[in-house]
């Protein structure tokens, strides 16, 4: 036996897994289950009862990784024979050895047999790297995985989990913990998120669903599609807010002129390469076209001097300036907007591709971060984001200007 250590107490739905005999036993978890914890104890307890083994964390960054570490060094370094940071690597007194590693460079991993393996995030790893680097690290061992993860989507980590539905496959065992599983977490907290966040990203990110398509932020998009422009007319008196994205190295400068009572988009304008005091102007005609709109555009870097511009001509104009957490704020008002159906705009080919292809990632942490997919741009679904957050504004003078 090793040292006597005192492991932590599960909770009632992190006892369930400990208490599994399963082989492979594979949980979908939301955001602040505990599912780190309830990993790294197992890997404790496993390599501290069974002399000169190796047990393997695997994640898809060296910073995950990095996460379990500081845990088991920071709570039983007492059972340790040594550590190091390059490699991060833990030698137990009993002669075990636990390895940190990541799939970020997939050759460190081939090579190595295993007894006990966890896979953090597994959602996030190409599921070729199980099927030909892991899972054959735990041949010659017989050895064991848990396989941990906010699912993303209908992947390998999904096949895995409904094989560990299956009674046909008793080797495998999965379970799905939700964020309220937690006993430690507030029921308060669980509601204002399920509030805030668009439905999609809830049901994954706190629900544990794996959903088709998971990652992708914006529902109903093409619901939203409705009528024309609108152009012929434009009534004495309405109101209407411009969204403007300047455009930034190879991106495109984006207008978007949202009617503030029916929230439907009734111009869209999208050019680059043309130089700034041009798109001042082009901003300035447009905006006095459509009754003085009220314009919101980007002010963060060259965008603070082009604000200055816009006022400089008397227009009624606010800076946004994008930080990650207002960022966060803006896409998911919009999000909600688009998933109620509270936003129309006309079939523009261009705004609909950039909006059904936007995505996000959770960070560890719980930071959520919105972008397009690489490559590609994000210029129109920021643009109709500022437009309608600029109506948002204008509905309730309460809300604040980031």
């Amino acid at each position: 036996m090793g040292i006597e250590l005192h492991l932590y107490t599960p909770h009632p739905a992190q006892k369930q897994m400990h208490d599994s005999p399963a082989r492979f036993k594979i949980a979908s978890c939301g955001r602040r289950f505990g599912k780190t914890y309830m990993a790294v104890n197992e890997i404790v307890k496993f390599a501290n009862e069974n002399h000169f083994t190796t047990t393997t964390w695997v994640a898809p960054t060296y910073r995950q990784s990095r996460l379990a570490f500081t845990i088991m060094v920071n709570n039983f370094q007492r059972a340790f024979h040594s550590y190091t940071k390059n490699p991060l690597e833990i030698k137990w007194i009993n002669g075990s050895i636990t390895k940190f590693l990541s799939t970020e460079s997939r050759d460190t991993l081939r090579g190595d047999s295993s007894d006990l393996m966890v896979i953090d995030e597994a959602a996030m790893i190409d599921g070729e790297v199980w099927t030909n680097i892991l899972r054959p690290m735990l041949s010659d061992t017989l050895g064991k995985a848990i396989i941990i993860s906010t699912p993303k989507s209908l992947n390998w980590f999904h096949g895995l989990y409904q094989r560990g539905q299956d009674p046909l496959y008793p080797d495998y065992q999965s379970f799905k913990f939700p964020t309220s599983a937690n006993p430690f977490i507030e029921e308060s907290e669980i509601a204002e998120v399920r509030e805030s966040l668009p439905g999609d990203v809830f049901q994954q990110e706190y629900l544990a669903a794996f959903l088709e398509g998971g990652g992708t932020v914006f529902r109903n998009v093409k619901s939203c599609i409705k009528e024309s422009f609108r152009h012929d007319t434009i009534p004495e008196g309405r109101s209407y807010v411009i969204g403007f994205d300047l455009a930034k190295h190879q991106d495109f400068s984006v207008i978007v002129v949202l009617d503030s009572e029916y929230n439907h988009v009734v111009y869209f304008d999208r050019f680059n390469r043309i130089d700034y005091s041009v798109q001042v102007a082009r901003v300035e005609e447009i905006a006095k076209q459509y009754n003085n709109a009220k314009i919101i555009l980007d002010s963060t870097g060259v965008g603070d001097p082009i604000l200055e511009s816009v006022k400089a001509l008397g227009l009624d104009a606010d800076g946004f300036l994008f930080t990650n957490t207002s960022k966060q704020q803006l896409i998911e008002h919009l999000a909600v907007q688009l998933e109620r159906q509270l936003i129309s705009f006309p079939e523009i080919q261009v705004l609909i591709n950039e909006l059904m292809a936007y995505q996000y990632e959770l960070s560890r942490a719980g930071n959520m971060k919105y972008n397009a997919p690489s490559g590609q741009h994000d210029d129109c679904v920021i643009a109709l984001a500022l437009a309608s957050w600029g109506v948002k504004h204008r509905r309730n003078p309460r809300v604040l200007m980031l």
